[in-house]
């Protein structure tokens, strides 16, 4: 059944409204549900501002927020490019360069998502990177979200730029390195990564 301009373009500024919000749970429930349209220009430029505030937070020293608002415009443009599905505005892999630390696997569905697997890293403690990772999600309006671990192990970068994986968690285990050392292939294509136990 085909929706009337007008019709149409309300669904549109509701939409666009709940984008502000970064209700986007709630904002892709209407795009796929009922059909709407996506004001593209609308949500390019709440992107954008994103991104622009994200700089500026970065200059600032405010890296955390800086993060936050990326992956806000990250989320946002990926829906103009993919449509509506959560598991494209979800970074598969967070593992920044040159780092060198503990790592967790995680999946994530309900609101939209289907078991989607995803490498979280930048904390001490597993246990902060899976409570980081739920404030996250929550931050991009996927409320109905539920974030399990899958395990955890440690990455680090060598001098040359090759990638090791290795090691534990204590708390939620050892994850499955091998698609770990996968996902980190994905992310930097070109370098070695291994696997050592």
């Amino acid at each position: 059944m085909k929706t009337d301009p007008r019709t149409q373009r309300a669904l549109e500024g509701i939409t666009t409204r709940l984008l502000t919000k970064m209700q986007l749970e709630k904002a892709i429930r209407l795009l796929t549900g009922m059909g709407c349209g996506l004001d593209s220009a609308a949500v390019k430029m709440l992107a954008q501002g994103y991104e622009t505030q994200a700089h500026q937070m970065l200059k600032a020293g405010r890296i955390g927020e800086a993060k936050r608002l990326d992956r806000r415009a990250h989320a946002l443009n990926a829906l103009i490019v993919h449509g509506p599905d959560p598991a494209k505005m979800v970074a598969e892999t967070e593992l920044p360069q040159g780092y060198a630390g503990k790592f967790l696997l995680v999946t994530i569905t309900g609101g939209g998502f289907n078991q989607t697997v995803c490498l979280r890293s930048g904390d001490s403690w597993h246990r902060e990177i899976l409570n980081n990772t739920r404030a996250t999600i929550a931050d991009l309006g996927f409320y109905d979200a539920q974030v399990d671990p899958l395990g955890g192990a440690y990455a680090g970068f060598d001098r040359d730029g090759s990638i090791v994986i290795w090691g534990s968690s204590d708390e939620f285990g050892c994850c499955d390195k091998q698609l770990a050392a996968s996902l980190v292939a994905r992310a930097y294509p070109g370098r070695s990564v291994t696997v050592k136990d």
